[in-house]
């Protein structure tokens, strides 16, 4: 799946990108970018019938408290930041990391916009914790050729999701990593009628391999209902010191003999702990109003 657009999508048959309608109530829908389905020839124009079982996947929050998959079948979450202009988010990459983990992509760290004024101290102490967790980052501005090879580089061939606040780059990297002008490309008549296409996922071929699927920007990133543990999936320094907590049910929130709390870096720790009340609160929330 290309792209999808209200009834209408765009798939690529191996032959070529064409314009296809989805059936309603789609088994293993609604599909998304990356997403590979089956497609009813039968008729003056193919039907997507079916929705196979996703690799991997990339989920969200949406409208109305609805878990909602953004992309699919994606290897790799290239979290997109601004160091200025928008200002530097550092619990926004925590969320998606925990997002890459519960949804199987490995991800990594692009921090744009360093030519701008920003604070430097906070941008190397993000890039230490986020290098300690195991992510890339690569610094630099979305518009230098040396950092779009970078980028490409750790992409290797592989399908990519480009993800993070509006105004930070994502389209121009885009652009630059696939010689398409802009992210959002040609469509047809019929499909930009379906609904606003700018704000619709895509994939879009590399050059040499790989593709990428440029996001639409996001003010904040909610992610699906999780537990404690899931949510410290997505934090490997709080994985690794829970084997030294004394109770191995340690949720890392204040409890007595955890090992977190003295051994995780305390911006770190506040990030994940922020996030598990935030789960807890939804729970509660959905519980009273269920």
């Amino acid at each position: 799946m290309v792209r999808v657009a209200g009834p209408l999508a765009e798939v690529d048959d191996g032959t070529g990108v064409r314009e296809v309608r989805l059936a309603p109530r789609l088994p293993g829908g609604p599909p998304v970018a990356g997403d590979r389905v089956r497609v009813d020839d039968a008729g003056s124009q193919g039907i997507v019938r079916e929705v196979l079982p996703r690799r991997t996947v990339l989920e969200r929050i949406g409208s109305g408290g609805r878990v909602r998959a953004v992309v699919a079948n994606a290897d790799l979450l290239l979290v997109v930041a601004a160091v200025a202009e928008p200002a530097l988010q550092p619990r926004l990459i925590d969320r998606y990391a925990v997002a890459a983990v519960a949804g199987g992509l490995d991800m990594a760290v692009v921090l744009t916009k360093h030519d701008l004024p920003h604070d430097e101290r906070l941008v190397e102490e993000v890039t230490a914790r986020q290098r300690a967790a195991g992510h890339t980052v690569i610094i630099g501005s979305a518009l230098d050729a040396g950092m779009v090879e970078q980028v490409r580089q750790v992409i290797d061939g592989r399908l990519a999701v480009l993800a993070g606040h509006s105004g930070v780059g994502k389209s121009t990297l885009t652009s630059a990593l696939t010689g398409v002008e802009r992210a959002t490309g040609q469509v047809s008549e019929r499909l930009r009628s379906g609904r606003h296409t700018t704000t619709d996922p895509r994939l879009i071929p590399m050059p040499g391999g790989g593709a990428v699927v440029d996001t639409a920007g996001v003010r904040s990133f909610w992610l699906p209902p999780m537990g404690p543990k899931d949510i410290a999936a997505g934090f490997p320094d709080i994985v690794d010191a829970a084997t030294r907590c004394r109770f191995p049910d340690c949720r890392h929130m204040g409890d007595a003999g955890c090992a977190a709390a003295d051994e995780v870096d305390p911006e770190r720790l506040a990030s994940y702990r922020a996030l598990v009340e935030a789960a807890e609160s939804a729970s509660r929330f959905a519980r009273g109003h269920g």
